[in-house]
Order: structure tokens, then sequence, then C-alpha cells
């Protein structure tokens, strides 16, 4: 099969794929669409009969008749056209909102940390204009090309009981059409798929700008960040144009060819009525007819680009679904994933942890970030990890939560008592056993939303008393006093919260969690040091049966804990 026709199947697989859930409304729509269409070639065939029979030898009867014929054919129409509207609106907002949630599911699923990562500005024009793109496709598009090819039959089919050679005259244009269309799509999908590059810098410019508005405005490079944005924005406006000057000279052309064959058509029947081979009623017939054949091409050569456009689309879409992880976490021997959380994602009781021999170097680094790195942290220690920047310590961390796996060697959670020799029940770490871990990173990590809603995205579930406790652990008793307290909202990354609050209010969030191994990187660089020894008073004194890891460049922290590693 070749390379095309392989494009081709993929697309078509696509959008079938695509119509899940909504089949019984496109095909309820293209129903609706066809007899639509009937009601269109009926009104015509009934024009016909009352130019050239009723008004000439009807009686008052069959002309009031036929005016009633006339009036429900073309209500008809008009309340066959607004279902198809409804349900189109309906079922493109079901699609939309299923195709974002799908695609936002499977950020995830992704892979993180291997040198392949997408920006996050080009992921938010994925999830909205390349889902817009084919969902119209799969709703709008689609059903459409089926109706007018249901059109576009009926009415050759018509013309042709009226006069079959100029049918097949007009149908002669047709695979000349298909054949500029073909070449035509080549080239579009190339500079859409150009545009949409396009339009998703201009987005990861915008959303980085928003981001970190302080930091440009204190370097003061606004006025050249701003140059480049219309550098950007001056492109996509130039491959816009160029692609709506190719498109306005392919439907120029093809326009030009239509427009001939309607002057052929109406130069016949002018011909036909001198002759008095046909009579006005055919004549009127024809003319629409040959709006019937020449709207239903011009309406599927228009359609090409927009599958063009969602081919493109389709293509950045499976880019975020290929990056997902799709067998997280490592398997036991005869078990299946489902399985192994059950068993192994919540483990009780005093937890350790044992690396043994472990390495791990990113993908495209120049060196092994982690080296051969052996160490037992014993079920309930506390434990201070030190150590120069890129030595390594956010990436044991990493490790741990199964986000990368060890290049070489093994990282195993036990249980106390479990003696050092024995391996049975040993579980290797992965992203199965990720509920183990309560994992507090390092800087503001809140987000957009009420204290309670931050607390909730670590259990959902929590009651107000848990919520309060976890609060006390984190010196984070101040939420009280703000406005609303814990339904008080705050902005984006903690805005309007200091830096030690959004950090005491992250620690708290994290310790909702029930895991026995509690992972805490640089936790306290926002603190003063009197707030600081409170904390970890209060940490200790909470959960003394709990093993504890501690990112941290403080000496006053390695002298609170019973061990400190040096990387």
């Amino acid at each position: 099969m070749a390379k095309g026709e392989r494009s081709r199947m993929k697309y078509i697989a696509w959008l079938w794929r695509g119509t899940e859930g909504v089949r019984v409304n496109i095909v309820t729509r293209i129903l609706a669409g066809t007899a639509r269409v009937a009601c269109g070639l009926l009104m015509i065939w009934l024009s016909k009969r009352f130019i050239d029979e009723t008004i000439r030898t009807g009686t008052q009867d069959d002309i009031v008749q036929m005016i009633l014929f006339l009036v429900l054919t073309v209500v008809g129409t008009i309340v066959l056209r607004l279902l198809y509207y409804y349900m189109t609106a309906t079922a493109t907002v079901k699609k939309t909102n299923a195709l974002r949630l799908f695609y936002f599911g499977t950020l995830f699923r992704r892979k993180l940390f291997d040198g392949h990562e997408l920006h996050s500005g080009d992921v938010s024009s994925r999830l909205s204009k390349d889902i817009e793109t084919v969902s119209s496709s799969i709703i709008d598009t689609i059903p459409q090309m089926a109706v007018t090819g249901i059109q576009l039959v009926g009415a050759f089919l018509l013309m042709r009981w009226f006069d079959a050679r100029l049918a097949w005259a007009l149908l002669l244009l047709t695979p000349v059409l298909i054949v500029v269309g073909k070449l035509i799509s080549r080239r579009l999908r190339n500079m859409t798929l150009e545009i949409r590059e396009g339009e998703s810098r201009i987005q990861m410019q915008v959303q980085e700008g928003v981001e970190y508005n302080a930091v440009l405005r204190s370097l003061e490079s606004e006025n050249w960040v701003l140059e480049r944005l219309g550098l950007k924005q001056n492109k996509l406006e130039n491959d816009v144009m160029r692609r709506t000057r190719f498109t306005a000279v392919a439907r120029f052309a093809i326009g030009s060819a239509f427009g001939l064959g309607y002057l052929l058509a109406f130069i016949w029947g002018g011909l036909g009525l001198r002759e008095g081979t046909i009579t006005f009623g055919v004549m009127t017939s024809f003319l629409q007819l040959v709006g019937q054949i020449q709207h239903p091409i011009l309406t599927l050569l228009g359609m090409v680009p927009q599958l063009v456009h969602s081919t493109a689309s389709i293509d950045r879409l499976d880019e975020l679904e290929k990056g997902a992880d799709e067998t997280p976490g490592e398997s036991l021997p005869g078990m299946r994933v489902e399985e192994q959380l059950g068993v192994h994602g919540g483990m009780r009781g005093r937890l350790g942890l044992r690396f043994e021999n472990v390495s791990f170097g990113y993908e495209g680094g120049d060196r092994e970030i982690v080296c051969g790195f052996s160490h037992d942290f014993k079920p309930g220690s506390k434990n201070a990890i030190m150590g120069e920047t890129g030595k390594g310590k956010t990436t044991l961390f990493r490790l741990l939560l199964g986000f990368i796996k060890p290049d070489f060697g093994r990282i195993e959670i036990y249980t106390e008592g479990e003696p050092a020799e024995m391996r049975g029940d040993s579980v290797a770490v992965s992203e199965a056993t990720r509920s183990n871990f309560v994992y507090v990173p390092q800087g503001n990590t809140l987000m957009n939303g009420s204290v309670r809603y931050n607390l909730q995205l670590a259990k959902p579930d929590a009651t107000d008393d848990e919520m309060k406790r976890v609060l006390h652990i984190a010196c984070a008793e101040f939420v009280y006093d703000l406005p609303d307290g814990m339904d008080c909202e705050i902005g984006e990354r903690g805005h309007g919260l200091s830096e030690g609050q959004a950090q005491r209010i992250a620690i708290a969030r994290g310790l909702l969690r029930p895991g026995y191994i509690l992972l805490f990187d640089e936790i306290s660089s926002s603190l003063d040091e009197a707030t600081e020894a409170e904390l970890y008073r209060r940490l200790f004194e909470a959960f003394p049966e709990k093993t504890m890891l501690f990112v941290t460049h403080r000496t006053a922290i390695c002298e609170m804990c019973d061990e400190t590693v040096r990387l």
C-alpha cells in the first residue's frame, strides 16, 4: 500500500472513531438532510407543473391545492433545516467536550522528563483550535458532504429525466474538478500545518508573557518581546494570506467553469423556448436544477479544504496521544497493572526505601545525573539529602514517583521487619506504587481557585477537620484570617499570597494524602528560621511512623534528621 493511501486510510479510521457517541445524531441529520433535498427537488417539479399545467388549464381548486403543496414543501424544508441546525449544535458541543476531555487526560499519561515535552502554549492551542477543527469536520463537514452528494445525485437524475444531453454535459466537468481538487488539497494541507504551527508559537509566547510578566518587566525587555511577537504575527499573517490567495484563485477557476455551465443551460433553454421544444416551466426547472447540481459540487469542493485542515489537526492531536504511556508502571509477573495497583497501590505501616546501584541520565544529556547510587532509607527514618545543584537530588524524587525509570539498578519499597537479604515481598518502585508517596515540590504550585479547592486536589473528599489538621501541621493557620477562610479565592500560582504562605498551603495539601513515605523538596526555602523550626517540629510530632526525605541546602534541617545523605 502506497504511503499516500496509508495516510488516507489513517485519517478515515480516525474520523470514524471520532464519530463514536454521535453516530445516531449524524445518521439522523443525514436522513433529515436527505428529506430536505427531496423537498427541494419536489419544489422544482411542482413549480414546473404549476407553471405549465395548473396555471394554464387547472381549476380554481387545482390552483389552491397546488399553492398549498408548494407552501407545505417550503415549510417542510424550513423545519428540516432548523432540525438539522439544532442537532448539529448539540452534537458539536458534545463531541468537542469529549475530545478535549480525552486529550486533556492524555497529558496525565505522557512520559515526563524524556526530552519530548511539549510547550504548554502549544498544548493549549491543540486543545482549542485543533479540537474545534476536527469536531467541525466530524459533526458538520462529513454529514454535509453526504447530504450534498445525495442532492447532487438527485438533481442529476431529475435533470436527466428532463434532458439527458444537458445533464451529461454539465457532469463532464466533475472528473476534471476532482483532479484539480486533489492537487489543491495537497498544497492546502502543507499550508495549514504551517499556519497551525505558527499559531502555536504565538500562543507559547503570549502564555509565557503572562506567566513571567514581572520578570520581563524587571529586565525591561517588554519592547523586545513585543517586537518578537509582532514578527511572528506578521509571518502568520503572510502564511494565512498566501493560503487565502491560493484558495481564492482556485475557487475563481472552479466558479468560472460552473458559471459557463450555468450560461450553457440558460442559452440552451432560451433556444429551446424560441424553437418551441420546451416550455417556460421546463426552462425554469432547468435553471433551478443547474443550481442544484452546481451548488453541491461547489459545496463539496469548498469542504475539501476543511477536511484538509482537519488532517493537519489530527496529526497534531495524535502527537499528544502517541506521547502517552499506555503501559504505566512495572507489571508484576502474572498480574495486570490494575491488580498491581490494588495490591501495592496503598501499602500500610512503616515503609522503607532501598536503592541498589541506581544510575540514570536524561535523554539528550551529556552525563549521568545519578551514578551507581545505593542507600537504604530505614522505615520511619527522617533523612536530609544534600548536594550541589545538578547532583540528582530532585531526580531521586522523580525516580521514586515513577515519572522516570532507572537506566540501571533497582529501587524497592519494603515494610518494616523485612530482613535486608530478603526480596520476596519487596515491591519495585513504579507508577503503580505512587500512592505510597506524599510529594511536596519546590516553589509555588498553587492553582487558581479557593484554598479549599487547592487542598481537595490531594483528597477530594477531605473533611473540614482533616483540612484544619494539616493546615495546623503546616503552620498555615493564617488561612482562617483570609476573607472567607478556606473558601477564599486565590489567583494563579497563589497570587494574593506571599511565597511563604503559598508554600505552607502546598505542604498542607500534600499532607492530606495517606502515603507513608514523604518527599519534601526545599519546602522551607521561603520560610523564616522560627517558622521553619516549628514546621519541622510539628511534622515529626504528627507523623513519627512515616519515612521522610528532605531535599535541602540548610544544615539546620540536617541537625533535626536521623541521617544526612550527600550526593
